[in-house]
């Protein structure tokens, strides 16, 4: 999978990260900390659609300096099993989104946390989504083989029509 991942253009490789964690985030609808990662998620989203935040303005979602509210910090509240795995794989997909907002804003330095983020990172959030339920192997393939059919100019649909990627998740043969 982090072959066909690499292959994909930066815009792609972070529509596969934000669909695939939105597939997992009503794991955390009972979190206190739900409406943070809804609102970082939507945060990339914008930023993917049309680039409206600034890479600061993400990496400040993660961590916003106060060693409270950012997500690197909310994400250390969770204590069930399949909630700590659904908000690595957001933290994961919101780092990966910020890594590559600054590399598209041309900034030479970075935050130390994403200084150090690479496509590696992918391997983790894969590892963590495989973990949160048996079908997301099958989702993952599911919408990296959509990624490698669309062209450029269906990306911008496919960002702005992105409850359709529940469809992903939503098909029935895909349910344990």
């Amino acid at each position: 999978m982090l072959n066909k991942f690499e292959k994909l253009n930066a815009d792609k490789q972070v529509l596969f990260l934000l669909g695939l964690s939105e597939t997992v985030v009503d794991e955390l609808s009972t979190s206190p900390n739900f409406e943070a990662v809804k609102n970082a998620l939507k945060t990339c989203w914008e930023w993917l659609q049309n680039k409206e935040h600034s890479a600061d303005d993400i990496y400040n979602l993660l961590d916003d300096g106060t060693e409270e509210t950012g997500l690197f910090m909310l994400m250390q509240d969770e204590t069930e099993e399949l909630k700590e795995l659904a908000f690595g794989c957001i933290v994961d997909a919101v780092s990966y989104t910020n890594w590559i907002a600054f590399q598209n804003e041309g900034q030479e330095y970075l935050p130390a946390p994403i200084e150090n983020v690479d496509e590696s990172l992918v391997e983790q959030f894969l590892e963590g989504f495989y973990q949160t339920t048996q079908a997301n192997r099958l989702i993952a393939e599911r919408l990296m083989s959509i990624l490698e059919q669309i062209n450029e100019n269906q990306i911008p649909v496919l960002i702005r029509n992105r409850a359709q990627l529940e469809v992903i998740r939503d098909t029935e043969h895909f349910h344990n």
